[in-house]
């Protein structure tokens, strides 16, 4: 993936743009990704930047709109960089460690309360409960050791095995060796085990052999809710009605998600219901809160699990990722304060357990997401200091696999770059951005980061020259952007053609060999993944939208602008629910300041409104609302405006520019009385 030759015409540029449009982006098969749940995936220094170059008016409303970008303060300090320590070459694997060489258990309190009563000893029954509510837990490290420890204690005790099945596929989705191993033993001792027993043991197989198959032959057989798992669960479910375990097993083989109107689909639907039976009979359920938070957090009301947001670190103190999981809703609703303090709290947890246990990053995922949603938490409550001091955490956060790397990422991949370099996207800060890029060079093992680098480097050149309005530089940067954006679209979209026609005329002979051959020897891990190429283009593909309607803008095409901002807005949306968001600065926040720029203030205002419905209470777009207003003359609504910012912004750093003029317009429109 060269650049292309400086001295393409502007003519050929053009029409390359036009070419891209049509390209159908979502192309490139993604390895299998880290699980968090069957049907869901996880998708696994000095700041003071502000909202950069928001906006430029004319000359005599400076004064009003100075919105003046406060720098990253690099000075002679070395940037940092994910890639410095990379010596790997990018076939360099490891082979997965057994579950029976792990390092035996410590007894651990504090995670949860889920219990299913087993046919073995008491001692091994200890160990499986263990083992049962750290996988609720999602966490999976410790999960397998426990069910390990339980089967070591009792050899004879099916559902021990059972619980290793769950934990390893859980832990190597992309090859379910060790898994299958575990589940062929449960199976042969079924017969020791009790009649409950024996039904969650053949629903682990009945879901076992429907994984084998291809997604395309089961979407055609079968619906979620008629698969032979769900049919045992039903089962287990009716004879055994008490088990609240057997009816949480089944939400979440009936969890199927949200439609493009973010209405629950049908397995989804009876999910949520089996939840809130289950939360309704049993309040405190550490697991139910955990699923029901998961459940509700993409729908387009999470505040419906508030209640479980706020009770859920007190069921399970010392598990990382419980206390973590109430900063999702509270991010989603705007409380930023809140999920702070769920964040700090997780990041403790995690940091006390991988330092007594002596555990390495890559065993423990949930430290490096629970750094990357804390920094997006701050960025939007205008707490650049202590983003910067979390950011500077995530090199030592990310070790050498997948766990931490998260490739399939495209918030983690910048990251990777530099880790201040989400935050400088955030804010809009084009400068700081180029500042971090500069040094960056990932080694040629890692072309996908490199191809990351140079479109990152291009866009942000074309923003700056925007917001400085030299038209003709950020045309260049545009079409340099769509060049390359455009071969390698291509390149993925000719690759999974080819793969395609191969599937279909071997008929998935090829693909179930390669995962019989998966299965059947211990997973491979690869060490210094590259990141994923697609969701870099799709994320890239917002970008080049975002600067062409820049662009139109101005040239004060205003009507054309609108349609690639909306386009734009519509693939960021098709980027589906992550978290954090995976992209940066919202569309609409980056469209509010065209219409700044263009002073029309109607249209400027719609937009950030539009940016607060994903991320309600940001400091973004209520400063933004409040400054259209202003300047559109609406004194009412600047001072409620700037009212909202100023009680958003509460905990932000206090020499901001904008907490400035926020608190200046109220002294004077407001006698002062609102500007504390």
């Amino acid at each position: 993936m060269q650049s292309p030759s400086k001295n393409r015409s502007a003519s050929v540029c053009q029409q390359t743009c036009q070419s891209f449009i049509g390209v159908i982006l979502s192309v490139a098969v993604f390895p299998a990704e880290r699980r968090i749940s069957r049907g869901r995936k996880l998708k696994r220094s000095s700041l003071l930047a502000l909202f950069g170059s928001f906006v430029t008016v004319s000359s005599r409303k400076m004064t009003a709109l100075a919105l003046i970008p406060i720098c990253l303060i690099v000075g002679g300090a070395q940037l940092m960089s994910a890639q410095s320590a990379m010596t790997c070459h990018p076939m360099n694997t490891r082979e997965a460690v057994a579950p029976e060489t792990l390092p035996p258990p410590q007894r651990l309190a504090g995670i949860g309360n889920a219990h299913i009563r087993i046919t073995a000893s008491p001692e091994a029954q200890m160990w499986f409960d263990q083992g049962l509510n750290l996988l609720h837990d999602f966490w999976d490290y410790e999960s397998v050791r426990a069910f390990e420890q339980s089967a070591r204690v009792d050899p004879q005790c099916a559902m021990c095995y059972w619980g290793i099945y769950h934990a390893e596929s859980f832990a190597h989705s992309n090859s379910k060796y060790y898994a299958n191993q575990a589940l062929t033993k449960a199976v042969s001792l079924k017969g020791r085990a009790s009649k409950a027993e024996r039904l969650y043991i053949e629903a682990a197989a009945a879901a076992a052999e429907k994984s084998e198959k291809s997604e395309k032959k089961e979407k055609k057989n079968k619906s979620p809710h008629e698969s032979e798992e769900v049919q045992i669960y039903r089962k287990l479910v009716k004879s055994n009605p008490k088990d609240l375990q057997a009816r949480l097993f089944l939400a979440e083989a009936l969890t199927n998600g949200y439609d493009d109107n973010g209405q629950p689909r049908a397995g989804q639907k009876e999910a949520l219901a089996i939840l809130q039976t289950v939360l309704k009979e049993d309040p405190d359920n550490s697991a139910a809160n955990h699923y029901w938070i998961h459940a509700v957090e993409a729908s387009p009301r999470p505040e419906q699990a508030l209640h479980s947001a706020e009770i859920l670190a007190s069921l399970a103190p010392t598990s990382g990722h419980m206390v973590h999981m109430p900063g999702h809703i509270f991010y989603r609703t705007g409380d930023y304060a809140r999920a702070k303090e769920s964040f700090a709290a997780s990041m403790k947890a995690d940091e006390q357990y991988m330092q007594a246990q002596h555990v390495q990053v890559d065993d423990d995922w949930n430290y490096v997401h629970n750094l990357m949603y804390a920094i997006a938490n701050l960025l939007e409550a205008g707490e650049f200091n202590e983003a910067t001091a979390l950011s500077a955490k995530l090199k030592d956060a990310r070790g050498e696999l997948e766990n931490t790397l998260y490739p399939w990422s495209s918030r983690d991949s910048m990251s990777r770059l530099d880790p201040r370099l989400p935050a400088a996207l955030r804010t809009a800060d084009w400068t700081t951005a180029l500042s971090l890029l500069k040094p960056v060079d990932p080694p040629p093992f890692l072309p996908n980061l490199q191809f990351l680098t140079r479109q990152l480097t291009q866009f942000a050149l074309g923003m700056q020259a925007l917001d400085q309005r030299d038209p003709s530089r950020a045309e260049a940067a545009s079409a340099q952007f769509d060049a390359e954006l455009w071969r390698i679209s291509n390149r993925l979209k000719d690759e999974a053609d080819a793969k395609a026609k191969k599937k279909e005329k071997d008929r998935d002979k090829d693909e179930e060999k390669d995962k019989k051959a998966a299965d059947s020897s211990p997973p491979k891990l690869q060490l210094m993944p590259d990141a994923l190429p697609d969701p870099l283009v799709r994320n890239l593909s917002v970008m080049s939208l975002e600067l062409r309607a820049g662009l139109l803008m101005a040239k004060k095409l205003n009507d054309e602008a609108k349609k690639l901002y909306a386009q734009a807005a519509q693939e960021e949306k098709a980027l589906g629910y992550r978290e954090p968001p995976a992209y940066i600065r919202p569309v609409s926040e980056t469209e509010a300041a065209a219409f700044l720029a263009t002073s029309d203030w109607a249209g400027a205002k719609t937009a950030y409104k539009d940016a607060l419905v994903e991320r309600p209470r940001s400091g973004f777009p209520l400063y933004g609302v409040a400054m259209a207003s202003e300047q559109a003359g609406d004194v009412a609504g600047a001072t409620a405006g700037y009212a909202a910012f100023l009680a958003a912004w509460k905990a932000a750093d206090s020499d901001l520019p904008q907490l400035v003029h926020a608190r200046s317009y109220l002294a004077s429109h407001n006698d002062g009385s609102s500007t504390k």
